[in-house]
């Protein structure tokens, strides 16, 4: 499967095409987005020191069975959901029989049965990831220059070195790893040893300091060789001809496929996509949930099980007695940048005792209610703010609680709001079943909000109990054994003896009522995952998160070095405040993604 066509999308059997309705609804667009400029302040105070949110996050693209979440900033864990966004420091565990898939757009991790995985790091730089027990498939498509993929075990580093395709087994009772190549090239790490797999190898380690090697071959394929399979099989199939409507790194593009029709004849020149089989009054942003990720804070979690990519990139419009969605022209040239992902593209709307929302149209700002720079501002609303639309950037509006943009017409405003009591919301309440079904006459007036002005509470984080959890509750803590000028030592001794593999067989965790513990058994002592690359510091709990901001700003979240503040037990301090501007183009291009070769077909994929 060509890694440049990892997420295009088939072509509908039917298309549906309204040229009119487009170009009479989106003209007078052009005309409020020329006439919703802001002129600039004399003074760019935006602090420039403090990193932006990544442009990407791990999705949880498929569950089977119980497969658990513990969030970053909490010590329980609760059911994950699908769609749901996984970040740095969030953790997943698979039940007895369960299997699931996180993907970030270039890389796919699929998890087998009893599987304890943390995303040790998300960010532009560092895709990383702890394996402490379990098997995983660590399948890659393709990576952008200064991109490094890496997975920690208790045993030894591994980095990606392209496309390709790696599986890895973590057996904490034998205190071993294996590697085994399928496609593509990785390097292997340990205290002292270093050895790069070629497609076909499998290399098993035992100990950690120090580390025992052995060549070993590959068992016959199990079930999360099938599941891994069957998954390529579904992206194959999504890629094969609509590479043009979607840009083939928006994460979740692949779903929509045989969820809807597209429609490549808007009177911008994009392509939009009509979602079937919702209900006559179906709207955005309304059947799902709010949950609270740290740094975007307020996200959205959409339940149809296309609902990533719609909800995080692009725009949505009501065209006749239908709503669309518009990712925005495709970018084409040998620059190709990968779309910023965005946990909301809409605008708040407060009351008394009300939080609301509508979702942005196309060529509106999104402005965001988190910490961002003037660079990320632009690249989140590049191809989407429209020709001659104003780029400004303010989270924090105007100084009064409202964003730089709030005397705009928008749209979706007056036909798509949605509202719910303030409590529901902060606490992550599914809307379709907490929704006001009347809105307040008052909010039709009401002014439109930076970032919602009430505080998340614990419930949004984790409400239900798991149903299963690994054997060792606490998480997994980093050892670098691996220092980047480390010689390498000889290859490891071929043997004749078999891969140990888990394939659904390891011991079941001790888990809440109603998992599978039918193999329970003790839990070995808890070993500290081998890392090469340093991720970045632990999040503070929620709790000190939720009341550093009741003492700042309810609602908001917090800034980098805020953040720093509470790790570091000092004063939180308030943020910078920062004024309205227009923003600059980047003043350098972005890195070109760097395409590797297709991998070679999968050894035993069926």
């Amino acid at each position: 499967m060509p890694s440049t066509q990892r997420f295009s999308l088939s072509l509908p059997k039917s298309r549906r095409v309204w040229p009119l309705a487009f170009a009479l609804f989106l003209a007078p667009m052009a005309v409020q987005a020329q006439e919703a400029q802001i002129a600039p302040p004399p003074q760019d105070t935006v602090d420039t020191a403090q990193p932006d949110p990544p442009s990407v996050v791990a999705r949880i693209s498929v569950l089977n069975g119980n497969v658990s979440l513990q969030p970053a900033s909490v010590t329980d864990f609760t059911p994950a959901g699908l769609n749901y966004p996984l970040t740095t420091g969030d953790r997943l565990y698979t039940d007895n029989g369960a299997d699931a898939e996180l993907e970030t757009g270039q890389v796919s991790v699929r998890l087998g049965s009893q599987t304890d995985l943390t995303v040790t790091a998300m960010t532009d730089q560092l895709e990383q990831f702890g394996l402490a027990q379990g098997s995983v498939h660590l399948r890659t498509f393709t990576l952008d220059q200064g991109t490094t993929l890496e997975l920690d075990t208790p045993n030894a580093a591994v980095t990606v070195l392209g496309a390709g395709d790696v599986r890895i087994d973590v057996n904490p009772d034998t205190d071993t790893a294996v590697f085994t190549l399928l496609a593509g090239q990785a390097q292997v790490e340990a205290q002292g040893f270093r050895q790069t797999l070629q497609p076909g190898e499998s290399l098993q380690l035992t100990g950690a300091n120090p580390v025992t090697p052995q060549e070993v071959e590959r068992t016959q394929p199990d079930d999360l060789d099938s599941f891994s399979a069957e998954r390529d099989d579904s992206y194959q199939d999504a890629a094969s001809s609509e590479e043009a409507y979607v840009d083939p790194n928006t994460i979740g593009a692949e779903d929509l496929n045989g969820y809807g029709d597209w429609d490549n004849s808007s009177a911008d020149g994009g392509p939009v996509w009509y979602p079937a089989g919702v209900a006559v009054d179906w709207q955005p942003y309304r059947n799902g949930r709010w949950a609270w990720i740290a740094p975007w804070g307020w996200t959205w979690v959409e339940a149809e099980p296309w609902g990533f990519a719609p909800f995080h990139y692009g725009r949505w419009a009501r065209f006749g007695n239908r709503w669309g969605w518009s990712p925005g022209p495709r970018e084409t040239g040998p620059r190709v940048r990968r779309p910023v992902y965005a946990p909301a593209l809409v605008m708040f709307v407060g009351g008394a005792g009300v939080t609301a929302w509508f979702p942005l149209g196309p060529h509106e700002h999104y402005e965001p209610w988190y910490h961002a720079s003037v660079r990320y501002q632009n690249r989140v609303n590049e191809n989407l703010a429209g020709n001659g639309a104003a780029a400004f950037y303010n989270p924090h509006g105007n100084g009064s609680g409202q964003p730089s943009n709030a005397n705009r017409v928008y749209v979706n405003r007056q036909i798509a709001t949605v509202a719910m009591p303030q409590q529901s919301f902060a606490s992550g309440q599914p809307v379709a079943r907490n929704a006001l079904r009347t809105l307040p006459p008052q909010l039709a007036s009401a002014p439109l909000l930076s970032h919602p002005q009430v505080t998340p509470t614990r419930e949004i984080v984790a409400s239900i109990p798991a149903r299963a959890v690994p054997r060792q509750i606490a998480r997994p803590v980093l050892e670098t054994r691996v220092p980047q000028s480390q010689p390498v030592s000889s290859p490891a001794t071929s043997s004749a003896s078999e891969v140990y593999t888990t394939g659904g067989k390891q011991p079941v965790s001790p888990s809440h009522e109603g998992a599978n513990n039918s193999e329970l058994h003790a839990a070995p002592a808890a070993r500290p995952l081998v890392n090469r690359a340093v991720p970045p510091p632990p999040s503070p709990s929620f709790e000190q998160q939720r009341q550093a901001m009741e003492n700042t700003e309810p609602g908001r979240p917090l800034s980098p070095r805020q953040m720093d503040n509470v790790r570091e037990n000092r004063p939180v301090g308030l943020p910078q405040q920062q004024a309205p501007h227009f923003a600059p183009p980047p003043p350098h291009p972005m890195p070109q993604p760097v395409v590797h070769a297709a991998p070679a077909p999968i050894s035993g994929k069926h």
